[in-house]
């Protein structure tokens, strides 16, 4: 069954909008040798480059159609747990050198290394907190991002108009405004 626009009502311009996506997106993948300083002269270097493993380029249509992506790394959310376990083995080092002086105070051995340590357990603390909360919005936000991810598989666009629809729904808007329809607005269901 092919799937007609509803501003034009043709279907030979009409295209999947995931697809729309992958058209106007464009990856290179891999490492690329560019010359060095001294092999070609007139081309420009890596650094002037800023070569990178992954490249990717994207058209302005396939920036308002694609899904959103949340705006963090996840290996970043482990950052704050990396951070308490070496600020734990830095302080466990420096007790125990405290420890084999003389004499020890075993107080003084386990509280001293906070002065050097100390900025490390708070920033520590800090992210894992922080993605404790990032987990907890993802955990609730999840069903919505679902929903839309379902919306925004069936949804085309039309080229010869520019617009962006969901068969069967009757309503085209523009390709910038993609991502308040799939998140809110939806007449009829």
């Amino acid at each position: 069954m092919k799937v007609r626009c509803p501003v034009c009502t043709e279907a030979d311009q009409v295209v999947a909008v995931p697809g729309a996506v992958a058209a106007g997106t464009t990856y290179k993948i891999g490492r690329v040798r560019l010359p060095g300083a001294r092999e070609v002269a007139d081309l420009p270097m890596a650094a002037s480059l800023g070569a990178s493993k992954h490249v990717m380029s994207r058209t302005q249509l396939a920036v308002w159609l694609s899904f959103p992506s949340r705006h963090y790394t996840p290996w970043a959310r482990n950052q704050g747990y990396i951070m308490l376990l070496l600020a734990a083995l830095a302080h466990l080092v420096m007790s125990l050198v405290i420890a084999m002086g003389q004499d020890p105070n075993w107080g003084e051995a386990l509280l001293a290394p906070f002065c050097l340590t100390g900025l490390f357990w708070g920033l520590g603390l800090l992210n894992v907190l922080g993605s404790y909360g990032a987990r907890k919005r993802d955990d609730s936000e999840a069903p919505a991002r679902e929903k839309a991810m379902a919306v925004w598989e069936h949804l085309c666009y039309c080229a010869r108009d520019n617009v962006v629809f969901e068969p069967g729904v009757g309503v085209s808007f523009h390709p910038s405004e993609t991502r308040e329809y799939i998140f809110g607005f939806r007449p009829g269901r």
